[in-house]
């Protein structure tokens, strides 16, 4: 059974003028224990314009079983360089980027650029690694590698998820501590300390 959550198309707009539309579409199923929905695909695309007429400038996509070389999880640029620069001189200024943006371009001194755009990517715990970066170079771009380089990224790849694991657990160790419990083990505070908070910071900045 399958359970699909998709948006018509947000708009948004700079000073009451549309300038953005925001699609959204997420496939759910039951989790390998039957237990909790998750997310089979996930798809977010972002237009230029009020209407998702035409090819999207980005989207961010998620899928639970990639198939290939595609990452399960990725973001596309599919927008001209002409095109995201329209949209950023068109933005607002509510922002201090958004307003350095514009200063730049009343005194003539600079004309946005897509290096002017920068997209999250999971944050301090979820970042992508250095192997992903390297991956992508070969799966994507076919740059010169070693034999067994497959191998070798995927055992970086799980040094490092592990490692970020401990971080979140630090962050947030009730949720691990729920998550854990619910596996059936039994965790519990050694006496004469006292409960962490959450780390909030690292939980909610980008």
């Amino acid at each position: 059974m399958t359970w699909t959550y998709t948006t018509s198309g947000d708009v948004t707009a700079v000073g009451g003028v549309p300038l953005l539309n925001l699609t959204a579409e997420y496939r759910c199923v039951w989790d390998s224990q039957q237990l909790f929905l998750a997310v089979e695909t996930s798809a977010v695309k972002v237009y230029a314009g009020a209407k998702a007429d035409s090819e999207p400038l980005f989207r961010y996509e998620y899928t639970r079983s990639p198939g290939g070389d595609v990452p399960g999880a990725h973001i596309q640029i599919h927008g001209h360089r002409d095109a995201l620069t329209y949209v950023m001189t068109r933005s607002g200024t509510a922002t201090r980027r958004g307003q350095r943006r514009a200063g730049r371009a009343a005194q003539g001194t600079g004309v946005p650029r897509m290096s002017d755009l920068h997209f999250p990517v999971g944050g301090s715990r979820f970042r992508p690694s250095l192997e992903d970066v390297l991956d992508m170079l070969v799966r994507e771009l076919g740059v010169d590698h070693e034999p067994g380089w497959r191998d070798a990224l995927a055992t970086g790849r799980e040094r490092w998820r592990r490692m970020q694991i401990r971080a979140v657990v630090r962050d947030a160790p009730g949720e691990a501590i729920a998550v854990l419990e619910k596996l059936g083990y039994e965790v519990r505070m050694r006496d004469g300390l006292e409960e962490p908070e959450d780390n909030l910071s690292r939980l909610r900045d980008l």
